[in-house]
């Protein structure tokens, strides 16, 4: 008999009303190793749904399951990059990347040859020590990408990437972010209202309702053209 495989993240019956927006029973899947960019116009809803998901806030009902354990309302359990910049101005990017693993218990020395010895796959050897105030923009916001995978290699929510960024500085964030998730088995979950963004990033695409549920889904399948085209007829 085949093994069914748990999802990465499993977002069950998920319901929250807060000032900003309200979700009312989301349902949410992301298969292990794939990557799911939900396309969504609403970006109160989002960044709603984002706080659940990093553990900001519980929801009402519903859980949140992270490779089958239960981690609703818990923080640190992978990585997660909120749509502005979370992490104090007045941390490195080390400091940044080290803080989630030494809340789990690892030494704060070991964690940060751990740090260290990983800087170099998003070429961040030279800002390491740099705090994040006196960072370009581009490279902080890929100073927030690397905390969160060094918070976990496996899974990296994501509410809109590299929002603050445009032109050339975004579209290379981007792919430096593609990079990434095809070096190994990284998945992804990204929050986004750009169709190209989400066909970038997305195996899988979800175009979504003001409410969050699903208007249709399409797979990329390394056709961009003729999934930018579905997307076109789904979301606009």
């Amino acid at each position: 008999m085949k093994k069914v495989q748990i999802p990465i993240l499993e977002v069950s019956n998920i319901t929250k009303k807060t000032k900003k927006a309200q979700l009312e029973g989301v349902s949410i899947t992301v298969p292990s190793g794939d990557s799911l960019a939900i396309l969504c116009k609403n970006d109160d809803i989002c960044d709603v749904m984002f706080d659940v998901l990093s553990g900001a806030i519980k929801p009402e009902k519903g859980k949140v399951f992270f490779k089958g354990d239960n981690v609703t309302g818990t923080k640190n359990n992978f990585g997660t990059v909120a749509r502005k910049i979370s992490v104090s101005k007045r941390k490195t990017v080390i400091d940044a990347a080290c803080a989630p693993i030494i809340k789990r218990g690892l030494a704060r020395s070991m964690t940060t040859v751990l740090v260290k010895k990983e800087l170099p796959s998003m070429g961040l050897e030279e800002y390491g020590d740099k705090p994040f105030s006196a960072l370009p923009d581009n490279i902080a916001a890929r100073g927030e990408v690397f905390a969160a995978y060094m918070c976990s290699h496996e899974l990296i929510v994501i509410n809109e990437p590299f929002a603050d960024l445009s032109g050339e500085d975004r579209k290379a964030e981007i792919a430096r972010l593609c990079e990434l998730k095809n070096s190994g088995k990284l998945s992804l979950l990204v929050f986004t209202n750009d169709i190209d963004t989400a066909i970038e990033l997305g195996d899988t695409i979800m175009a979504a309702d003001d409410g969050l549920k699903s208007n249709g889904m399409i797979a990329v399948c390394n056709n961009k053209k003729k999934a930018k085209e579905r997307l076109l007829e789904l979301y606009l």
